[in-house]
């Protein structure tokens, strides 16, 4: 009996138990950014320290590290802010290869940032097993994942050669980390958004020789998509932001899903009348051939530059005594639209909102904007006196002369000749930061910011000191029940210590990065502009522990398991938009950060 019991005991073991890997940019193919792991909880959350820190060692002027790092069978891979390719061991932090990209700055945009790679195996024991990686200069590489060294057999793809000699010298980038499904490998492009703008076609490449095998059109080709049919569809100059946010993949069904930027040039459509198809959308396509199965647009004309920043996730909602899978897609606009994930039928009512007429000759504003009447919005959509900031008299005083004379106050203003002010801005709502879904709850978890901003001059609203001109919170965390369509909690989310110091309540900061859900009723998030990373009761919003960075943390957090433990990585770097945009005004880094039970 004795030998039976330890037997049993030596089963269980941590040394015995299983790996639990992150292999996804968002763990599962379909983003969720959920773990099921549940040994860091609620109620041992204070014995959390750090197990290890991996300085990358090439600090990039303000070039944030942004990745999301997988784990592969027990090995980390990750890509640094100077663009290199790395395996790391998950369990010391100790850097097994790496390789650089030699990715040219000059040719690279969106914050030249790149947010992961992704991982490919032929199935086999000892079989061949890769990592693809999307340079933000406009390639897409294939490294054996065991040494760090190309792939011979796939070569490099030359994304600006793909979409045509004539955007050879155009921007063209990667900045989202690819996506594999069976055997073929999509990277989201990222384009100029000027008037000569690249098409941000969305595109299928074979993962064993990078030979390109499809190509949706996100400007359709006359006759393509029987697009003369379509209404709103006249275009004469300008390309179109392609799903630069990387996609997500229902691998059941075998369905890719795409959120399209918003179209070029930014802030004038006169050569772009109509509501510009394809701009602006949610798409769902046959992962396999490209076909559009169907799409929905969030925003008709964008005149704003309020592309759709945040990618799509798969989500399920309870109806009646079924689950029914679907998808959500978060706006720079501040909304949360849910659609079944097959039909693309809306789950919460859909209403069209009436915008005022352009005062810019030429121009035709879309006579209506699309708001879902359920969730609520996830942050303020309309600017007005009663928005001016009131931390202190003289911030008041100095936004209020400062709009003076902008238009606002009304819903979708177009922009103007006297100027115009648009909330939210550039940063959303919900900026490129991914949410989390708990599946056990139908829980989505958001952070969402609050900077109104001038249109047109890619200029955010703010005080004499650089603080946001609006009043607090200017960043939120928000939970939503998708199963009712409202909010179960929401918190503020981060705090200027120099506003504090002086007795002014946690304001929030702008946030640029995405949470982390896990089955230990944990929500992890760092984002904010405070160096600081922090966990949430996922049921409650109480915060629960605050860790402090050596930089702010502009990424998404992920957890693994190693032999049975349990740990957790955040990169903390600063820099990037939150420090030219003014509002991270800490220092810069080079870590990876992993936290363990102590």
């Amino acid at each position: 009996m004795i030998e039976q019991i330890l037997t049993i005991l030596a089963a269980s073991a941590p040394s015995q138990a299983p790996n639990i890997d992150w292999p996804n940019f968002g763990n599962d193919p379909g983003g969720s950014h959920y773990s099921p792991l549940s040994q860091i909880s609620t109620k041992n959350i204070q014995r959390l320290g750090i197990a290890w820190t991996y300085h990358t060692g090439d600090k990039s002027g303000s070039v944030p590290i942004q990745c999301t790092p997988i784990v592969v069978e027990g090995t980390m891979f990750a890509v640094t802010a100077g663009h290199r390719v790395v395996a790391i061991n998950s369990v010391t932090g100790k850097e097994l290869w790496s390789w650089n990209s030699n990715n040219s700055l000059a040719k690279s945009g969106h914050a030249k940032a790149s947010r992961g790679v992704a991982y490919w195996s032929d199935g086999k024991i000892g079989g061949k097993c890769r990592i693809l990686y999307g340079t933000p200069d406009g390639r897409i590489l294939s490294l054996n994942a065991k040494s760090g060294k190309p792939d011979p057999e796939f070569g490099e793809v030359n994304l600006r050669e793909e979409l045509g000699l004539q955007w050879r010298n155009s921007y063209v980038g990667v900045s989202a980390a690819p996506v594999v499904y069976g055997d073929l490998v999509y990277v989201g492009i990222a384009s100029d958004e000027g008037a000569n703008a690249a098409p941000g076609d969305i595109m299928a490449f074979s993962v064993k020789t990078g030979k390109r095998v499809w190509t949706f059109h996100v400007i359709p080709h006359p006759g393509e998509f029987g697009s003369e049919d379509w209404p709103g569809n006249s275009w004469k100059n300008g390309g179109a932001g392609g799903p630069w946010n990387g996609y997500v993949v229902d691998e059941k069904r075998g369905i890719l899903f795409a959120a399209t930027g918003s179209v070029a040039p930014d802030f004038d459509g006169r050569n772009r009348p109509g509501d510009n198809l394809f701009g602006d959308c949610l798409i769902a396509l046959d992962a396999k051939t490209g076909k559009r199965l169907w799409h929905f647009q969030t925003v008709h004309h964008d005149l704003w530059d309020h592309d759709n920043a945040s990618p799509p996730i798969l989500c399920s909602v309870r109806r009646g005594n079924h689950n029914l899978d679907a998808v959500a897609q978060l706006t720079k606009t501040g909304f949360c639209f849910v659609f079944d994930r097959v039909t693309g039928k809306p789950l919460f009512d859909i209403r069209e909102v009436p915008v005022p007429e352009s005062l810019n000759p030429g121009e035709h504003a879309s006579k209506t904007q699309p708001e879902p009447v359920l969730p609520p919005p996830l942050t303020d959509v309309l600017f007005t006196n009663e928005s001016v900031t009131d931390i202190s008299p003289e911030s008041t005083s100095y936004v209020q002369k400062r709009i003076s004379g902008l238009l606002f106050g009304k819903k979708y203003l177009p922009p103007s000749p006297q100027g115009t002010i648009m909330a939210p801005g550039y940063f959303g709502g919900s900026p490129w930061s991914c949410s989390a879904f708990d599946p056990r709850t139908h829980r989505l978890f958001v952070n969402t910011n609050n900077l109104p901003a001038v249109v047109g001059s890619y200029e955010t609203l703010t005080d004499q000191n650089g603080f946001p001109g609006t009043k607090p919170p200017w960043g939120n965390l928000t939970a939503i029940d998708l199963n009712r369509g409202n909010f179960v909690w929401r918190k503020t989310l981060g705090e200027y210590k120099e506003l504090t110091r002086k007795g002014i309540p946690a304001t929030g900061t702008m946030n640029l990065g995405g949470p982390l859900a896990t089955a230990g009723n944990l929500l992890f998030i760092g984002s904010t502009c405070d160096q600081t990373f922090r966990a949430f009761d996922s049921r409650n919003g109480a915060l629960l522990r605050e860790f402090s960075l050596p930089a702010s943390a502009f990424a998404a957090p992920m957890t693994y398991s190693i032999r049975g433990k349990q740990y957790l990585v955040i990169a903390a770097s600063g820099g990037g938009y939150g420090k030219q945009f003014g509002q991270d005004r800490g220092p810069m880094s080079d870590e990876f950060i992993c936290y363990t039970l102590k």
